[in-house]
């Protein structure tokens, strides 16, 4: 829409133009065939009338419009920068306008964002030259505006075009670094397995050290398959010696706490009468327990059964 309306000033305003030139027969050739719209034919025209007349600002401004229509816009380029320097101010206006037209179809043409700015900047100073001589151009203004909003869409797609190169190159870093470290990388992931999963991780640890000592682990069970009667028996001492365990319970403690046992001096051991209640007492408990077990072994009638263990 914006392209047809360039397009449209150019057609209104070369099909209303008056050339600026004196009609001497070669150039009223050149103006009548421009005013027909044959462009070639207008174009060979004013070449031969520049050949005695190469400085002529107006000349050059009427060949610029036949290149122009014909997208000749590099060509038409340099006749329009040869009529903004005229000595006649509607001819330098004239040529600033169609000058700003050419460079923004130039700018067009263009791939890489730096150039394409560039070339839209030098058409917005045309329009803006229009406009400084005749404010109240409408076609200029709205060139102008148009100009600057292809400058504001051209920076912004490279900005987005920037930070998308810049994702993919960390992207390629990260690629690297994964490549040329996979242990390092393994290990950093069972890290932060590690850290996520500590009760999981010391159940691992518990399996892999089985797996590591099958034979100790095989052994240590034959051992306790094998030696039930000793295991029995050492319980039975435990149950016997409550005084023997006591004691040996107090000695660990001292010896794990030695400024708790240094404030809190041992107490005084019991006296031979208190030991020997003790074992006379713990008899009479193992005689009575061993009654009961062989009442109930007998099936004696309205008998108690066998109490708990002591």
């Amino acid at each position: 829409m914006k392209q047809n309306w360039i397009w449209l000033a150019v057609f209104l305003v070369s099909a209303a133009f008056n050339p600026f030139m004196r009609e001497v027969p070669e150039v009223k050739s050149a103006n009548e065939k421009l005013k027909a719209r044959d462009y070639p034919g207008a174009e060979e025209a004013y070449k031969k009338a520049l050949e005695s007349r190469a400085s002529n600002a107006r000349l050059r401004h009427n060949l610029g419009l036949a290149l122009l229509a014909q997208n000749n816009y590099a060509a038409a380029e340099s006749e329009f920068v040869a009529a903004t320097a005229s000595d006649s101010a509607i001819v330098r206006s004239r040529g600033n306008f169609f000058l700003g037209i050419v460079r923004f179809h130039l700018a067009e043409t263009l791939q890489e964002p730096e150039p394409k700015i560039a070339k839209y900047k030098e058409a917005a100073d045309n329009f803006r030259r229009v406009l400084e001589a005749d404010p109240d151009d409408e076609e200029a203004r709205w060139n102008l505006e148009m100009a600057l909003e292809r400058i504001e869409d051209v920076e912004r797609e490279k900005d987005e075009k920037q930070k998308q190169q810049e994702q993919q190159e960390k992207q390629q870093e990260k690629q690297q670094e994964k490549q040329q470290n996979p242990d390092q990388n393994q290990q950093n992931q069972q890290n932060q397995n590690q850290q996520q999963n500590p009760d999981q991780n010391q159940q691992n640890q518990q399996n892999q050290n089985q797996q590591q000592n099958p034979d100790q682990n095989q052994q240590n069970q034959q051992n306790q398959n094998q030696n039930p009667d000793q295991n029995q028996q050492n319980q039975q001492n435990q149950n016997q010696n409550p005084d023997q365990n006591q004691q040996n319970q107090q000695n660990q403690n001292q010896q794990q706490n030695p400024d708790q046992n240094q404030q809190n001096p041992p107490a005084q051991p019991d006296s031979p009468e208190v030991r020997a209640a003790r074992r006379a007492l713990q008899d009479l408990k193992e005689r009575q327990k061993q009654r009961i077990l062989e009442m109930h072994r007998k099936g004696g009638q309205g008998r108690r059964a066998p109490i708990k263990d002591w």
